[in-house]
């Protein structure tokens, strides 16, 4: 599943035109948590606000957080122009910005990535990123800061990121010291809980590691995650118990922290051809058993890149709309799941899109 740089590249601005949702007051009372359990995100493949709007138009729903990847090791110019440009479309938008934060260096990052950033050796970069990130959630000040989720190198328990101890030059110690390494540079710039929540995101199968090992422990995170996929091309068709049930487990046993599903979807593809009903058929199961299983975020992957994962506006579905006069294909099984009472987009009454124990998964 080496989608790491493509993602990347994707993490940069696109239109943010639709009006702004978002608007500051100076009211003193802040609204509570509402009913409900499993926190709404998506990770679009442009950061085009009209196209995603358009979405949740039809969805008759709106997504609380929008995933953006980015890469550690850009210029100081790219890294201003992504959280002041993009990261402010998105909140003054109505979202919370979850930011994948990779720890790729260049075209050829080495094997011992993490060894570096824990021995200091990219202060320099790892320092500009808290200065501007913690300059961004402190533009409103209390009661009207920002907020943003932080993943740190995702995936580290599979073979295909340089910062992964299966990757064969770091081992899991490493690992721990790096976001220990980084935690502590954000939070001395001003990321405090209440700003940043630190989200620790393994894939669904390992290589060559333990999850328990690479976890930092509970004063370095705040919610565990989980990436997996249904392709036929990945191991055959499975259902949501197959794909996260062991990865839950692992995690459960490690830490009690809130777990979302940051990196998900399913393909049409079977054995011989393509299935949209079936493809629907999984997205209904799939949302049932995150309620069953106390997920409390689930970011849906709504780009068509390996194959047909996209639930609105990719090469398959089971239904069409219309946007602008164009068709888009679309899935109505994902419009429907999404608007059970127990779903959550932003906050209709909070100035911070989510209310405290929300953001923080306190369900």
């Amino acid at each position: 599943m080496n989608r790491r740089r493509v993602l990347a590249a994707l993490g940069g601005l696109g239109s943010v035109g639709i009006g702004a949702y978002h608007t500051h007051t100076t009211t003193i009372s802040e609204p509570g948590a509402r009913d409900g359990q499993l926190l709404l995100g998506i990770s679009p493949e442009a950061l085009d606000l009209d196209e995603l709007s358009a979405m949740e138009h039809w969805l008759g729903q709106r997504h609380a957080i929008v995933v953006r990847f980015w890469d550690l090791g850009i210029n100081e110019e790219t890294i201003e122009a992504n959280v002041e440009g993009g990261l402010t479309g998105l909140w003054r938008n109505g979202y919370i910005p979850l930011v994948m934060l990779q720890p790729f260096f260049g075209d050829e990052t080495p094997t011992d990535i993490t060894r570096q950033i824990a021995n200091g050796q990219h202060d320099e970069t790892i320092d500009h990123w808290a200065r501007i990130l913690g300059n961004w959630v402190d533009q409103g000040r209390t009661p009207h800061d920002r907020r943003v989720y932080l993943s740190v190198a995702p995936e580290m328990n599979g073979d295909w990121t340089p910062w992964s101890p299966a990757a064969g030059d770091t081992d899991e110690q490493d690992f721990i010291d790096m976001w220990r390494a980084i935690h502590d540079r954000f939070v001395d710039a001003g990321l405090e809980e209440h700003r940043a929540q630190w989200m620790w995101t393994v894939n669904h199968t390992s290589r060559d590691t333990s999850i328990d090992a690479l976890y930092p422990g509970d004063d370095y995170v705040d919610w565990t995650s989980i990436h997996g996929y249904n392709w036929y091309r990945w191991g055959g068709w499975a259902d949501a118990e197959h794909i996260y049930g062991g990865a839950i487990r692992r995690i459960r046993r490690t830490t009690d922290r809130p777990l979302a599903i940051t990196e998900f979807g399913c393909s049409s593809e079977v054995a011989d051809g393509h299935d949209p009903e079936r493809k629907g058929k999984w997205i209904r199961e799939t949302f049932g058993y995150f309620h069953e299983q106390d997920i409390r975020m689930a970011c849906i992957f709504n780009i068509d890149k390996e194959t047909d994962w996209a639930v609105f506006g990719g090469e398959r579905g089971t239904a069409t709309t219309e946007v602008g006069g164009e068709p888009r294909n679309v899935y109505p099984a994902y419009r429907e799941v999404v608007q059970d009472r127990d779903v959550l987009g932003p906050h209709p009454e909070h100035r911070r899109i989510l209310a405290d124990d929300e953001f923080m998964g306190r369900f």
